[in-house]
């Protein structure tokens, strides 16, 4: 009868103790919460696009149109910069060397422009008279000898030849004279007015030297064409660099005001309303949103930008992009001077909800 009781006994037990065991040591999961709280609805209408901020400006990107040896980055990331500040210098000394051989040869022709301009020379004026008056006393010698041969062969003492030699040195005498005299009036008249125009063409085509020169020269320099912040830098002094296209150096952009381009899907455009009031929020904080204003829309549809880059890929979504300006923070009502409520960085991505019952 003991016996037939045992196993029953011990069945029991044991399942008391599986009981037991499973009652004390089972633990209750804590409650789970998502690590980043989703973004709430606020409006009763939205439509939803996804956005990336960029400067004012969008971002500006810079390369050099010439290949070369970096010399100078002049800039480092952060930096705010000037329009027309030097960016990157790349290696010219051949380059500047040329340049000085063009001002020199402009120096050279407008030296010679210079020297004709200044003649006659006031040192070159007394020897010039000084030879007309000797002309002239010559010519007058043989003026006198000549009276003297015609009366002598008058008087039957020289003969006619000799006369007619005599005439034949005065007409020499005269013709001295009156080459003396004409480049006497030339040596004052100065310089020809055609030689004086060549040398003024020879100025000017040596001016467009070194203007061509020193365009060669800033060719070489890589300058701010806005003013704004500089967002990137991939270059480093000793570097080549070419003209590879999309191979961008430095990036600039104007974040005085920071803008956002909202990517909206060509399916959600019925529901899209221009101008509509829109909320931004940050990846990763979907309790703090900023508050948007509309600028302007793309008037183009065109292919979804953010893929994955395979060449195998295929696009079948068409988005159109919108323009918003960051205002201000909506929860804290910052003030808009500009900056956005916290800080946000150029290319962050935000999750931007549209008011799509605003009209």
């Amino acid at each position: 009868m003991i016996r037939t009781l045992i196993l029953p006994l011990l069945g029991v037990l044991g399942f008391g103790t599986l009981l037991w065991h499973l009652a004390h040591t089972h633990e209750v999961p804590p409650e789970q919460f998502p690590p980043v709280a989703p973004v709430r609805r606020q409006f009763s209408g939205t439509v939803a696009g996804a956005g990336v901020v960029e400067p004012r400006s969008e971002s500006i990107h810079l390369s050099t149109e010439v290949p070369g040896i970096v010399a100078e980055v002049a800039v480092r990331e952060g930096q705010l910069v000037a329009a027309g500040d030097v960016v990157l210098r790349l290696e010219d000394r051949w380059k500047r060397a040329e340049l000085e051989v063009c001002q020199a040869a402009l120096a050279a022709a407008g030296q010679d422009l210079a020297k004709l301009r200044g003649l006659p020379r006031p040192e070159d004026l007394p020897p010039s008279a000084a030879r007309v008056r000797g002309a002239q006393a010559a010519a007058e010698t043989q003026r006198d000898q000549l009276a003297r041969a015609e009366d002598l062969h008058r008087q039957k003492v020289v003969t006619e030849q000799e006369v007619i030699q005599r005439r034949k040195a005065l007409d020499t005498a005269q013709a001295a004279l009156e080459e003396a005299q004409a480049e006497d009036a030339r040596l004052r008249a100065g310089a020809w007015e055609r030689d004086v125009a060549i040398a003024a063409a020879a100025v000017e085509q040596a001016r467009a030297s070194v203007d061509l020169a020193q365009v060669e020269v800033e060719r070489f320099v890589v300058r701010a064409p806005v003013a704004g912040t500089v967002l990137r830098v991939d270059v480093r002094p000793g570097e080549f660099v070419g003209t590879p296209p999309g191979k961008p150096l430095v990036v600039l952009g104007d974040t005085t005001r920071l803008h956002v381009r909202v990517s909206i899907d060509e399916h959600d455009l019925p529901r899209f309303i221009p101008g509509a009031p829109a909320l931004g929020y940050p990846r990763g904080d979907g309790e703090h949103p900023v508050r948007l204003a509309f600028l302007r829309a793309v008037p183009t549809v065109a292919p979804k930008q953010n893929l994955s880059g395979d060449s195998a890929e295929r696009v079948d979504t068409r988005v159109l992009q919108v323009l918003f300006e960051i205002v201000d923070d909506a929860d804290t009502g910052a003030s808009s001077d500009g900056t956005p409520g916290r800080d946000l960085f150029v290319g962050q991505q935000l999750d931007v909800q549209i008011d799509a019952a605003a009209r």
